[in-house]
């Protein structure tokens, strides 16, 4: 198990010899994925591809594309600024720290999150030391909302994001894909890694390709995971 409880009458403190859930394995750094995604929800079901350039926590590109090839977004990172290229509508926006992007699957969850979240890792950072009880692990972030995982042989197996006493946000294993629930919003995402290769160098910092227009990236709710 990463984490290793004290024996006691109570939880007790998180301890994580190796890498903790909520940060990605230095083993991933410098590697590019590419992933199946189905949606479904109010809106209808869909499928894309998507791709993961993943140079470190803080620089790395997400390229989501139709099932036959055609360019559905970009999202671009470096440290907690980020570029989105919407090329269905030929816009762009910048923003920093968390976003909310109207048709894009994944969102909203704090920038560095991200490739936490598509590496099954716990796309949230605990404020003070979590707290594990078996399998079970619990801890709040720094904007005071509650997470719940359940680690299955040193892995995720699933996690909850609460909106008080109701789940917001849930993710699952389920074999070889992953399961995002939003019940909010009552969408479901699912996704399945079908390649991964070492990345080479990192990518190159995008800029808005002429004819796009500028337009503003929304501010995550206050009550968003991550």
């Amino acid at each position: 198990m990463l984490f290793a409880g004290c024996a006691g009458a109570g939880p007790a403190p998180v301890h994580h010899p190796e890498t903790p859930v909520w940060e990605i394995p230095a083993a991933a750094l410098g590697s590019q994925r590419l992933y199946r995604v189905t949606t479904s929800g109010t809106q209808g079901e869909g499928s894309f591809r998507l791709s993961l350039l993943l140079a470190s926590p803080e620089r790395y590109q997400v390229r989501a594309v139709d099932p036959v090839g055609r360019a559905l977004w970009t999202l671009d990172v470096e440290a907690e600024r980020g570029l989105f290229l919407d090329h269905r509508s030929s816009a762009y926006c910048v923003f920093e720290g968390r976003f909310d992007l109207s048709g894009v699957p994944l969102a909203p969850f704090p920038l560095m999150s991200l490739p936490a979240l598509l590496l099954e890792r716990v796309p949230g950072e605990p404020a003070a030391p979590p707290r594990q009880s078996g399998r079970e692990v619990a801890f709040a972030d720094a904007g005071g909302r509650r997470w719940t995982a359940t680690l299955d042989g040193g892995r995720v197996a699933s996690w909850t994001v609460w909106d008080g006493e109701t789940p917001a946000y849930l993710w699952v294993r389920r074999g070889d894909w992953a399961i995002l629930s939003d019940r909010r919003q009552g969408v479901q995402v699912r996704w399945r890694q079908v390649l991964s290769e070492p990345l080479g160098a990192a990518p190159a910092v995008l800029t808005p390709p002429e004819g796009f227009r500028a337009g503003d990236c929304r501010p995550a709710p206050a009550g968003a995971g991550g």
